[in-house]
């Protein structure tokens, strides 16, 4: 199992090398500079929901810069965290968030690797804290558009392109997952879960952009899928239980020139079982605010001069 995990990882990110393909010129813009600097402003936490109870995160805000080059596989955000969205009320959260989101021609590429400690959860008007709560997630989707040649990812979400007509494609994808929680505490206050899940899955949907005017984008993407898996040990016996999975990214920006203002959303979705087959859910969902401009820094000049 180990070896076709490897090979999954391999191929996915081997498509980060792909380089242009033709597209439909009368469709897609490609600048002429070969890189574009983005400034940013964002939020991301992971939730976890059961029956009667939400788990989150006392997340801060993070702001921060990225660097992208055209026909390279350098293209990257990098931030710091700034402030607690709220007060000491709502408990303490230590967090890692790791995410790499490729849009490439033909795939996109997500990776995840998040660990938050410290969570709360509202009771009516009360607050109930669970600061040794833990919730780690790892995980990999590579999701393939059908319609490259007339839709550009890197237009709706990277802002390195420009759609000049509405367009939309189907797409297709598998993804790999592996959750784990720690001390958390039953509705009775008694029970303690600690479960390690691994699930692998396909998950398919579409994605549209509607160019409004010359200067506004607007692109709405889903898709859904059905994984496979369960805690490690039944994983191994291939004993397996069905999950659904739901992902849904929006994004409008206004371009001027080569400026790009655009806000963003991503929901990230996975479903998951206790021991006692009830379910709960763990969400991701990170929100952005970013500023892209076009300039013409590349390391062969730098290597020419």
């Amino acid at each position: 199992m180990l070896k076709n995990i490897v090979l999954f990882i391999t191929m996915c990110l081997l498509s980060f090398c792909s380089k242009g393909q033709e597209i439909d010129t009368t469709f897609i813009y490609t600048y002429p500079n070969a890189s574009w600097l983005t400034s940013y402003l964002s939020t991301s936490a992971v939730n976890m929901t059961t029956e009667d109870k939400t788990f989150e995160p006392n997340y801060p805000m993070k702001v921060g810069v990225g660097l992208g080059i055209r026909n390279t596989m350098i293209n990257f955000l990098v931030g710091t965290k700034i402030v607690s969205l709220k007060d000491k009320t709502y408990g303490k959260t230590s967090s890692t968030d790791f995410q790499i989101h490729r849009y490439g021609r033909k795939f996109v590429t997500d990776i995840y690797f998040q660990r938050y400690k410290g969570f709360f959860a509202m009771d009516g008007r009360d607050i109930n804290l669970f600061p040794e709560m833990k919730i780690n997630q790892m995980g990999l989707e590579q999701t393939y558009l059908f319609n490259h040649t007339q839709f550009s990812l890197k237009a709706a979400f990277e802002r390195s392109e420009r759609q000049l007509q509405s367009a939309g494609s189907f797409l297709l994808g598998t993804n790999l997952y592996w959750h784990r929680l720690r001390d958390f505490e039953g509705a009775e206050g008694n029970l303690v879960q600690n479960l390690d899940n691994l699930q692998i899955g396909a998950q398919g949907g579409y994605v549209y952009s509607w160019v409004l005017d010359q200067h506004w984008l607007i692109t709405a993407y889903t898709t859904i899928g059905f994984n496979i898996g369960n805690d490690l040990e039944n994983f191994k016996k291939f004993h397996f239980k069905i999950y659904p999975t739901v992902l849904a990214r929006t994004v409008a920006s206004y371009t001027k020139d080569d400026w790009s203002f655009s806000y963003g959303m991503m929901i990230n979705n996975k479903m998951n079982f206790f021991e006692t087959k009830k379910d709960y859910t763990v969400t991701n969902i990170t929100l952005q605010l970013s500023v892209t401009k076009q300039i013409n820094f590349s390391f062969s000049k730098l290597g020419s001069g």
